[in-house]
């Protein structure tokens, strides 16, 4: 049976679902839906977490980690970096940078010696060269799990299977009036 590793660029996944569907997504399901009844060796989540001034913002965060680590996914979270400076013209300027690309691909790299199947939810293009080496010199097959209308072409040409996120069935339901579930997504 084949070992397979998800890995999930929350950041990238949300900005989709955000985008090209409607409803909350069910991690369960989507987690199910790339392990595809093979043997799962390890699904890992990363998200880039702002840093709330208040309670609420904090504990909804904290309820999104638990929840998914209820799902069987292993967290790897970092704050997004704030960086303040000023223009040319003396006004300050505020940038933001918080993505796990180089954390994803180190990962993917560490574990190559292990599995079989590697599943990526995330369309971005940056983890093509990534994805290039672990199938030519490690023999891995790499799946893709994304949103299609944002999913970077060369990432398309370089994945083994690509599964559009709204392919899936019962991924998506309804939102629910509720706080929590408002909060079921990641910023």
């Amino acid at each position: 049976m084949e070992k397979v590793a998800v890995f999930v660029d929350g950041a990238n996944l949300y900005h989709s679902i955000k985008s090209y569907y409607k409803g909350v997504l069910d991690y369960g399901v989507l987690l199910e839906a790339a392990v595809n009844a093979r043997r799962l060796l390890r699904a890992t989540f990363y998200i880039v977490e702002k840093q709330e001034t208040d309670d609420s913002g904090a504990s909804g965060a904290r309820s999104f980690v638990y929840n998914l680590n209820k799902f069987g996914y292993k967290v790897r979270s970092k704050p997004l970096a704030v960086h303040e400076s000023l223009s040319a013209e003396g006004e300050r300027v505020i940038s933001h940078k918080g993505d796990w690309d180089v954390g994803i691909i180190v990962d993917m790299i560490r574990l190559a010696d292990h599995a079989d199947v590697y599943i990526l939810v995330s369309g971005d293009g940056d983890y093509v060269e990534a994805i290039e080496y672990l199938q030519s010199e490690k023999g891995l097959r790499v799946e893709v799990v994304s949103a299609g209308p944002c999913t970077a072409q060369s990432l398309l040409d370089a994945c083994d299977l690509h599964t559009d996120l709204g392919d899936i069935p019962d991924l998506f339901r309804r939102p629910s009036k509720t706080a929590n579930d408002q909060h079921s997504a990641i910023s």
